[in-house]
């Protein structure tokens, strides 16, 4: 079934990434910005949607909220309630944090088992696209965004309902938080501890 994801492009150029600096590895401020442009981008599986978030994750002036422009706005537009409304959607992105692991940080396949166990019994033996988050290896615990494709368009609240008493930030549903898709910089000295360990 086609649909679409909602881009943001920031007008300024501002990357929407969370950066790193220093051989301490100290995270710096992070800020959204004001203004962008909206796109609708057409998807219609799991897989245009990874294709998707694999071309995002060398885009950091972009970003993807649940979602959509409404009907009588056109961009360059603000972030906020007025200008997006909420819209069911075929896809969700579940966001991990911290989610305690003693097991070897390498082995993706035993820590993506052991996440999904931590999910409803419906997308614990579905297919979905990782990407470990920002801080992956530098804070402890997993870190992770599990792209799923729905059987249904599903709304934020029902979403919420769902996973509702699962270690996941259900702040996420919600028409207008961004979902950080870009891999995160590592700048003035500062190394990726997870990717080269």
């Amino acid at each position: 079934m086609n649909e679409v994801v909602t881009l943001l492009t920031s007008v300024s150029g501002r990357a929407l990434v969370k950066s790193f600096s220093d051989p301490d590895v100290t995270e710096q401020p992070f800020s959204i910005g004001n203004l962008f442009n909206v796109f609708d981008e057409s998807v219609s599986d799991l897989k245009s949607l990874s294709r998707l978030l694999y071309k995002l994750e060398n885009e950091p002036t972009q970003t993807i909220i649940r979602g959509s422009l409404a009907e009588d706005k056109t961009g360059p537009v603000p972030r906020n309630k007025d200008i997006f409304i909420p819209t069911s959607r075929h896809w969700c992105m579940i966001d991990i944090d911290s989610l305690p692991w003693d097991g070897d940080l390498q082995d993706h396949k035993a820590m993506l088992e052991y996440t999904s166990s931590q999910l409803p019994p419906e997308f614990q033996q579905a297919d979905c696209w990782y990407h470990f988050s920002s801080n992956m290896g530098i804070k402890q615990g997993i870190r992770v965004h599990l792209w799923y494709w729905l059987e249904r368009p599903c709304s934020d609240d029902e979403m919420k309902a769902w996973l509702s008493g699962c270690p996941v930030d259900l702040g996420l549903f919600n028409p207008i938080q961004i979902h950080l898709t870009t891999n995160p910089k590592f700048v003035g000295g500062a190394t990726d501890p997870y990717r080269l360990s």
